[in-house]
Parts: C-alpha cells; structure tokens; sequence
C-alpha cells in the first residue's frame, strides 16, 4: 500500500509542478491542484505510514495512533477548505453528516452547514449586471450581505424596482464553473487513493453538482416540482416562484420565504423545552452511523459509544411541538416526488427548510434534483412496499435485487435486514455495533445503484432530522401510500 501512495505522491509532485507552471500564466485551476496536494499529498502519506506502523498493533495503540492524526488533519483540513471554498466546501458539508467520516473531521466540518464565508459584494455585483443590467435600473434595493452563502454561489435579499416585491436573488461565484473541473479531478484521485470503493458514490455526488452550475436547470427543477406538488400540498408547504425573466445560467430570482430555517426553530423549541440538543444531535449522529452500515461493518470503536442510546428507542420524551409535524409533511411532499412525480430534490437538508409563521414549511433550493425513470422508480416502490409491511427477507431480497442491488452471495437474510435498517424503523438490536459486524460476516454490497443511492440520501436526512426531535420514524412507512399509488398506476 505505502508503494501505491507513493506512486500517487510522485503523481501529485508531477501535478505540482505542471501546476506551478501554468499557475504562472494565470489558469486559477492549477494553482488550486497545488494547494490542494500541499496539504493532502502529506496527509495521505502519514495515514499509510500509520497504518503500516500499526499493522499488528491492539486496537486501542491502532486507535489512538489515528485519533492522533484525525485531530491534526481535520483541522487543517478545515482550513484548505476555507481557503479554496467551491467543490471542496460541498464536499466537507457531505462530509460532516457522513457516517463513515471519523468524528474530528465531523466535529471541524460541522461549521459549514451555516456558517461559510461570502464572497465580496463587488464581485457578486458584477455576475448580476453582466446577466441582467444594471443593478439600480432592476431593483430598488439589493442588500450587500449575503443572507446566505454556499458552495458556489451565495443569495441576496433585494426588493424589485417594477412591482416592489421583495425577492431572493442566487448568484453564482465568478469562477465556480471555471475551477469546478480541476476541483473534482484532485477530489476524485485522493478517493481512489483513500477509499476506491467510495469512488461510485462520488461519481453520482460530482455528476449532481455538475447540474447545480447551470441555474437554468434549477429554474426548470423548481417550476416542475412547484407545478407538481402544490396542487395536493398548498395547505402545508410552500415552494418559492421564480422570476424567469430575472435568471439566467449564473443568477436566478425567487419568491422571498420569511422565517427561520427550521434547524434554528428546532434548536429552540427543544431548549425551551429543557431537551438537550447536543445529545439529539448525538443520537442522529449514531442513528445514520449505524443506518448507513452498507458497503461496511460497524467497527469496535462503536462500541464504546453505544451505551448512551440503548434506552433509547423506549424513552422517546418530550417532542418539539409543531417541528415534528413539520418533518413528517416535509416526508410526505418528499415520497411523492420521486414515487408519484419523478423527479424529488435529491439535498433536503435543515438549512433548505424554512418554519414559516402560518405553522407551513417552506421547501428551497432546488440544485441538486434527481429524476427517477419508471423502472427504477417502480423497483424503488415495491421495496417500500416490502419493507412498510415487514414482508418475509426473501421477498424484501428479491425486491432489493430489481432495484439492481448485488452481493457477494445473494443472501436473503442479510439484503433483507439490510433494506429494514435503511428504510425501516431503528429497533433495539440495530443499536448493537455487533449486530452489525455479524451482519457483514454473511455477506457484504458489491453493487449499489446510484437511483438508490439518491433515495436512500434522502432517506437518511430526514431520518437524522426525525431521531433530533425524539422520533423513531419507518420512512417506508410514511413512504408507503405514494409508493403504492405508483404501483397502482402501472407502467405509462
């Protein structure tokens, strides 16, 4: 292994130096390659030398020798991230709520679910006037700061000069599309050097933000699921117009939605409810670290955090008033579009969720969508159904397998315990790190559709947002009516 990543440190050296050579000549996407490897090319290296040192080690010096290194390297982590923002922010936001990811790097990533750095309002200015015109003649107001910043692109609040309508206005980072490539092709090579068999997953996350760089197919994603969701749920959710005449492929306009992003609403209520909000917050953490056990085991490390969690699921407390019903309705509207409409937004993440003042939840941004063909939608359905009405392991196995699931030896057994722990409701033996490595004794995911991939994701975001507030939710259960209906309606 030392002799691979070794191989992969000449590599970055080669990279390095071409880097430097044309970062001489103003190309911003090299020069990135460079600060990328300076701080990753050396942290690859020590982990293999780790690993290599401790190969027959006991698991606690193993353990401690790695804690070691997690602790330096994810704050330095933090810092490239900070530095060269784009791809690489996303990337550490998909990090932070990963199960898989060790808990210093969650820890130090966890600030940029809220909290990333804007961008200069000069430059901002700038993307805007070039798509639509001067600023002054569009809008009577445009506010300097940004209400909200993200990987890139950041929004503005703004008021209309025509109709006076306060609006939202997304505009998108001058050399977001220019430094996209040379981001994901660093991101891609430290995968394969770290963990190849993550590499399918990070293909499906990179051909999702691909799609997030052209604000028109946001535009379209939302007129659709507007158009489509609004007529059954109005009464409960609000989805935001856009403004077409106001976006283009690097600015897009939308409905003003007033409120709190409903994380903040939740964080609240459970204080003055005198809930602690760090040990649900714990709970979702171990919840999706367990739930997500798919390509691998539960490690022994798990164990020493079980002990917490094991009453759990038998003293569910006090609830947040409202914000649970709130993410049950955030559920159904999300059944629906990928069971009955086709297309659902693929990142419902807290920050995308704003606590309106009449009790309704409003539904933004729309970037990262994924439409399911009738096929895999149909699969997907029947093994909603399957697992909701806790059918035998052969039949949740077979449907798991017209999903396009693939293991080693096709067990029965383990694909069904498998689909009950993603989609299901947490029973006391799923809280048990040992289940889990008897589990991948018998068997273990060799292929995993990335359709699946983006459901489950889904899954497992509100899942986490549901165990927060006290919740032990089946999300195939609340997914049932929707995926029925779609077997109900037969093939188009």
């Amino acid at each position: 292994m030392l002799r691979t990543l070794a191989r992969g440190g000449a590599a970055t050296v080669g990279i390095g130096g071409t880097a430097l050579a044309a970062y001489a000549y103003g190309d911003p996407g090299f020069g990135r390659q460079v600060s990328f490897w300076r701080v990753t090319g050396p942290a690859v290296l020590s982990y293999a030398a780790c690993s290599a040192k401790h190969k027959k080690s006991d698991a606690d010096t193993k353990a401690r020798a790695f804690a070691a290194l997690h602790d330096h390297y994810s704050k330095v982590s933090l810092d490239l991230i900070l530095e060269l923002r784009g791809l690489y922010i996303k990337f550490g936001q998909a990090a932070a709520s990963s199960p898989f990811v060790p808990q210093a790097y969650r820890t130090q990533f966890k600030v940029l679910q809220n909290d990333v750095p804007s961008e200069d309002f000069a430059a901002i200015k700038q993307v805007v006037e070039e798509e639509l015109g001067p600023l002054d003649e569009l809008f009577e107001e445009f506010s300097e700061s940004a209400c909200g910043a993200a990987s890139i692109g950041q929004a503005h609040v703004a008021k209309l000069r025509t109709t006076g309508e306060t609006v939202v206005v997304k505009v998108q980072y001058p050399s977001a599309a220019r430094i996209f490539l040379a981001d994901a092709q660093c991101l891609r090579t430290l995968i394969s050097l770290a963990n190849p068999e993550a590499l399918p997953a990070f293909e499906e996350f990179e051909k999702q933000l691909a799609l997030e760089l052209d604000y028109r197919a946001e535009l379209a994603n939302l007129t659709a699921i507007f158009d489509a969701i609004m007529p059954t749920f109005a009464d409960r959710v609000v989805v935001p117009r856009a403004h077409s005449t106001l976006s283009t492929g690097r600015v897009l306009t939308l409905e003003y939605l007033p409120g709190p992003k409903l994380e903040g609403e939740m964080r609240r209520q459970m204080a003055e409810l005198g809930m602690r909000v760090d040990e649900s917050e714990s709970m979702r953490d171990w919840i999706q670290r367990l739930e997500a056990q798919t390509t691998q085991p539960a490690t022994e490390a798990d164990d020493d955090e079980r002990e917490p969690w094991r009453a759990w699921l038998g003293r569910v407390g006090a609830r947040v008033v409202g914000i649970d019903a709130a993410l049950w309705v955030v559920g159904k509207v999300h059944g629906f579009e990928i069971f009955v409409h086709g297309l659902f937004n693929a990142d419902p993440h807290p920050g995308n969720l704003i606590a309106m003042g009449d009790g309704k939840v409003g539904l933004i941004d729309y970037g990262q969508c994924k439409r399911l063909e009738e096929g895999p939608r149909r699969a997907i359905a029947e093994l909603m159904v399957k697992v909701a009405d806790d059918a035998p392991h052969a039949e949740v196995a077979a449907a798991f397998r017209r999903v396009g699931v693939r293991t080693e030896h096709g067990g029965d057994e383990f694909l069904g315990k498998m689909a009950r722990l993603m989609f299901g409701r947490v029973s006391v033996e799923m809280l048990e790190p040992k289940w889990h490595r008897d589990l991948h004794k018998t068997d273990k995911m060799t292929h995993y559709p990335p359709d699946l991939l983006m459901v489950h994701r889904v899954a497992l975001i509100l899942r986490g947002l549901s165990v927060a507030c006290r919740e032990n939710v089946s999300i195939a259960e609340l997914w049932r009516p929707h995926a029925a209906a779609a077997l109900d309606a037969g093939p188009d």
